[in-house]
């Protein structure tokens, strides 16, 4: 779904493809990092006082649950609570 008119949508893939790749790979990076700070602030304001690991988990979950079985979901999450833990 998009709201954006075709020859707009044209025109802005034109710009996209006229940069290096370096600079296209930044472009998505930051849009990347973006739409990771707005899912971790959603995850915030649902879950008040989240820990960062918990934090970490919860986004994990949201961008990963559909490509892992529920019982590979726990494996890496207790993976990642350990590996987190080492860290403290």
């Amino acid at each position: 779904m998009t709201d954006t008119n075709a020859e707009i949508a044209s025109k802005q893939l034109e710009i996209l493809l006229s940069k290096s790749e370096s600079e296209r790979f930044r472009i998505g990076d930051e849009l990347n990092m973006f739409g990771r700070k707005i899912l971790e602030s959603s995850i915030r304001a649902e879950i008040p006082g989240i820990s960062e690991i918990d934090l970490k988990i919860e986004v994990f979950k949201k961008c990963y649950s559909n490509f892992f079985s529920q019982d590979e979901m726990n494996r890496i999450i207790f993976s990642m609570r350990e590996y987190f833990r080492q860290k403290e």
